[in-house]
């Protein structure tokens, strides 16, 4: 068998044993799924994948899906990095495959993004995708909401009439 299964359990905290090393609670579950692949495909590939969409080489979208089906962390944080180093269309594109990533950590980013003329409207979008998936309490993020509702690019306050509006049906 190519993995220890039962190492990768304890390692994403699905697998406890209490302090006399008799197993005391296991787990389930697509968080744990999720964490599990993140550490199969290990860091350096994960960045490597990033690099990968950033050079638009053919079959980007399949490798863009994978990381966003696993929410990656690492993928998150590599591409603000990226966002942070860069400028024009490199820095907006690591804000995109931030937002499809969809990872919650890129909550504490947003306000940033919306700050940032250059990646403002894929800002929106990463506020837009949390919510959709309800990454993210829409009260947490009401004052991103309205900072978007006054912003002076009428996109950016369209894109948040789009996200009122369905935040609304979904009540």
């Amino acid at each position: 068998m190519k993995y220890n299964w039962k190492e990768l359990a304890i390692r994403v905290g699905s697998l406890e044993y209490d302090s006399s090393g008799n197993k005391k609670h296991e787990y389930g579950g697509t968080s744990f799924a999720r964490d599990a692949l993140e550490l199969i495909l290990g860091k350096d590939e994960i960045k490597e994948m990033v690099d990968y969409i950033l050079d638009y080489k053919e079959a980007e979208n399949l490798v863009l899906s994978i990381l966003s089906y696993i929410k990656s962390s690492t993928a998150t944080e590599y591409a603000y990095n990226i966002f942070k180093n860069s400028d024009g269309q490199r820095a907006m594109d690591a804000v995109w495959i931030i937002k499809h990533i969809a990872h919650p950590m890129s909550f504490k980013w947003i306000e940033e993004f919306l700050d940032n003329e250059n990646v403002k409207g894929w800002g929106i979008g990463v506020l837009d995708q949390l919510l959709w998936e309800s990454l993210i309490d829409e009260e947490d993020a009401e004052y991103l909401l309205k900072k978007g509702e006054n912003d002076k690019d009428k996109n950016i306050r369209d894109n948040v009439e789009f996200i009122r509006n369905y935040l609304n049906r979904r009540k």
